[in-house]
């Protein structure tokens, strides 16, 4: 049994239905039976388990051989590494009494950083606490999700502006599709790797500007990008995000634009979805979407 959390998110989702489609018996483990009904439906079983809850996560993890962990962000709790020590006290007990042979869990590029990477960090205390398990681990390091832009999409749309908080605007950093990051990790579920492996992915190298350009073409008009004030930073952060997690996402982006989060490996995973690719898909399915 191949066991998923984060089913209903990004790369959760891409694991689980890779799993299916190879005909391999997957469980799910959503927050109510209602978020599992898709998934039940497509052929896989459904847990439902608060991922601080040791016991739950235990039963869940029953017959299990491998296991997809993906940590929430937390965003909205007054401190999100309160919340990750929580959920890493739970999941190593969960783990220490299952019949699981084989951990892949969802990290970032600088998890190996324990301070100044903010939100980042939180990742640094996951791999510290199950790096020590006693079954072979491997730890998936993506860079920035293209799919972080989707936020934007209307601003796009509408008023022909890609705000970023990525600066300078012509500056590259590495950005990969969340379908790359579910295929790599589907991969890392079916090795047989030992011991404790960390499989970078570099994704491609893409500006600001890059991003924009990309929504033009698919828009077929001008899309500019358009630096947002580092001093107006932390006021959009915390309209989804309390003030402690939104200090710790001014960090982060200020650790990206400085260089400051950088790869531990030599050898990463190139992406397959390009910037193009990304902004078509994701501009026919808000349009869609807007429709609905």
């Amino acid at each position: 049994m191949y066991i998923v959390t984060g089913a209903t998110g990004q790369t959760g989702s891409v694991v689980a239905k890779t799993m299916l489609e190879k005909g391999l018996p997957v469980r799910v483990i959503v927050r109510s039976e209602e978020k599992g009904k898709p998934w039940k439906d497509r052929g896989a079983e459904v847990a439902v388990a608060d991922l601080q809850n040791a016991e739950a996560l235990t039963k869940a993890f029953d017959g299990g051989k491998a296991l997809y962990l993906m940590k929430p962000p937390y965003y909205e709790a007054e401190d999100m590494f309160d919340e990750t020590r929580k959920i890493i006290t739970a999941f190593q007990t969960a783990i220490k009494n299952s019949t699981l042979e084989k951990l892949v869990v969802l990290s970032s590029i600088g998890a190996q950083m324990p301070t100044g990477t903010g939100v980042v960090g939180t990742l640094y205390l996951l791999e510290e606490a199950l790096k020590d398990s006693e079954i072979p681990v491997t730890f998936i390091r993506p860079p920035s999700f293209m799919e972080n832009w989707n936020s934007v999409l209307e601003t796009v749309k509408t008023e022909g502006i890609l705000p970023s908080f990525h600066q300078p605007l012509d500056a590259k950093f590495p950005q990969i599709a969340t379908e790359d990051i579910g295929r790599a990790a589907a991969e890392a579920m079916l090795d047989d790797s030992q011991g404790v492996q960390i499989k970078e992915l570099a994704g491609f190298e893409y500006s600001s500007n890059d991003v924009a350009e990309a929504f033009s073409k698919v828009l077929g008009k001008p899309v500019t990008a358009v630096p947002v004030p580092e001093d107006q930073w932390l006021d959009i952060i915390k309209t989804f995000a309390s003030p402690r997690n939104a200090e710790l996402m001014v960090e982060l982006f200020q650790s990206i634009n400085e260089g400051r989060l950088p790869f531990e490996t030599e050898n990463q995973i190139e992406g397959k979805v390009t910037i193009d690719e990304y902004a078509a898909r994701a501009l026919k399915l808000s349009t869609a979407q807007t429709s609905n």
